[in-house]
């Protein structure tokens, strides 16, 4: 059966419509570039051609799938961080815009606490996809050196496989190990800590939909009881991994900022800790400065 690119278009939309699918007509869209290879200029300037037999078959593959819950970027095996691409597969959580304004927050507080050719050492734990310590290695100081740690085997290699894809795979030591077992071990310390961790209290993770709860990892979402489990692990052992002047951003749950940011002011470290909020209002990600002389 032939059809324009309109006539697709019009016709994916109304699929993912009547499946219920959020954002429809964009998911659409996307498919329809994604499937052959356009941007949104050449999709809108080619509605009146002929869409192949076999690349319609392939459109129609990926909306099924969209439609019985898988995510798009685990579809497609992408997803856009920062402005930068990134691989996903299910092995990793998909990184969210929320995240993007963690690794905002690190380099403008990184350039106001140290010159900008200073030699940083900076670790992301539980770094997924590696969608946070990639960015800040391609946007971050010259002179940044970087550890990785994460407990899953097959994430580190997606978040290794990103690193080369964007040329900062020498600058990245992926560690396998459980939160700040890989600096303890080594007696490493660090001037940037970050992290975003699993945040979910466990009794929150069969309300989520479908797309998180079904295919993302459990072990990225899965916070324990109070969702605060991995924070409440790595504030005992922030002594033990920071420089005098260091800098610590972690990302958090819905109602979760204040007792972190109680729990970094008790350790004594830190002279400033502020929440950030995020598009949504959110007190999503919290900031701890220290600069002990």
């Amino acid at each position: 059966m032939k059809m324009t690119i309109r006539e697709a278009l019009k016709k994916a939309s109304r699929f993912l419509e009547e499946k219920g699918i959020e954002d429809a007509l964009f998911l659409a869209e996307y498919t329809i570039r994604y499937v052959t290879g356009w941007d949104r200029t050449r999709l809108f300037s080619s509605m009146s051609d002929t869409l192949s037999e076999d690349k319609w078959k392939s459109i129609e593959s990926i909306l099924q799938r969209r439609s019985a819950g898988e995510p798009i970027q685990y579809i497609v095996g992408e997803q856009e961080f920062y402005g930068i691409g990134f691989k996903v597969n299910s092995s990793v959580l998909i990184p969210r815009p929320e995240t993007e304004q963690l690794v905002e927050e690190i380099i403008k507080q990184a350039h106001r606490l140290w010159p900008n050719e200073a030699a940083l050492s900076v670790a992301d734990i539980g770094t997924g996809s590696g969608a946070i310590v990639v960015t800040l290695a391609v946007e971050g100081g010259v002179n940044w050196t970087f550890t990785a740690t994460d407990i899953a085997m097959d994430s580190l290699a997606v978040a290794e496989e990103n690193a080369a894809r964007h040329g900062v795979r020498e600058k990245i030591s992926f560690v396998a190990g459980d939160l700040l077992q890989p600096l303890l071990l080594k007696e490493e310390r660090v001037h940037i800590l970050v992290s975003n961790p699993p945040y979910i209290p466990s009794s929150d993770i069969a309300g989520l939909d479908l797309q998180v709860k079904e295919h993302e990892p459990n072990r990225a979402l899965d916070g324990g009881e109070d969702g605060l489990d991995f924070y409440r692990r790595m504030v005992g052992d922030l002594p033990r991994v920071l420089e005098n002047r260091a800098l610590v951003g972690w990302e958090v749950g819905i109602h979760q900022a204040e007792t972190v940011q109680h729990w970094l002011k008790e350790t004594g470290l830190f002279e400033r800790i502020y929440i950030v909020k995020d598009l949504a209002g959110i007190a999503r990600h919290v900031i701890a400065v220290r600069d002990k002389k």
